[in-house]
């Protein structure tokens, strides 16, 4: 019988890096854990479909174990595996290999939950629930450019310096595209609202 695993919850990034440099390797497992939910929603922002955010992830955490004795120590984990997760998913947006984009309320691929509720909290206000996927509708209705540029700053929380390194852009570029593709977001909004009016 294999022994459990140890308990990791408590240690810092640094800590977990080290162990896993020094040959701890399923001390990884709990920087998965702490990252996934995150790394997962960027991916599937920006690649609009659940296989290929699932692909995109996993190639992302691969990656990442292979070059975590490059990983600056002090710094969070978190950001820096997003960095990987969003340069990931724009190369599979690039490579042209994509599935077709699923909708929010299309079922999981196990026929399970659709995303719609798989992202939402049990616990959270209805309405709170109403207007996040009122959010996520109109942003899947965006470009391609708009969609990940908003997704690297709202989900990633990209500086504008990063984004601009990830897409080869000057930093004055990001800017601008950002402010066009909130404008955009805003007025996806507005069409939806009117296709489906409030009942309240």
């Amino acid at each position: 019988m294999t022994p459990p695993r140890p308990d990791r919850s408590d240690l810092t990034d640094d800590e977990l890096v080290r162990l896993v440099c020094g040959g701890e390797t399923d001390a990884f497992a709990e920087i998965v854990r702490r990252t996934r939910r995150s790394a997962y929603l960027l991916a599937r922002r920006i690649t609009r479909n659940h296989e290929d955010a699932d692909d995109v992830v996993q190639d992302s955490y691969v990656k990442a174990f292979r070059a975590l004795d490059r990983f600056t120590p002090g710094a969070a984990i978190a950001p820096w595996l997003l960095t990987i997760v969003a340069r990931t998913a724009l190369s599979s947006l690039r490579s042209g290999k994509r599935r077709a984009a699923s909708a929010l309320d299309d079922p999981g691929p196990d026929g399970g939950a659709p995303l719609s509720e798989r992202i939402a909290d049990p616990a959270s206000d209805p309405e709170i629930l109403a207007r996040r996927l009122e959010v996520e509708r109109a942003f899947a209705r965006l470009s391609e450019e708009h969609r990940v540029i908003l997704a690297m700053r709202v989900d990633g929380d990209f500086s504008y310096a990063s984004i601009a390194e990830a897409l080869e852009i000057p930093i004055g570029t990001v800017m601008s595209r950002l402010a066009r593709a909130r404008e955009a977001l805003v007025e996806q909004m507005g069409k939806l609202r009117k296709v489906v009016p409030d009942e309240r």
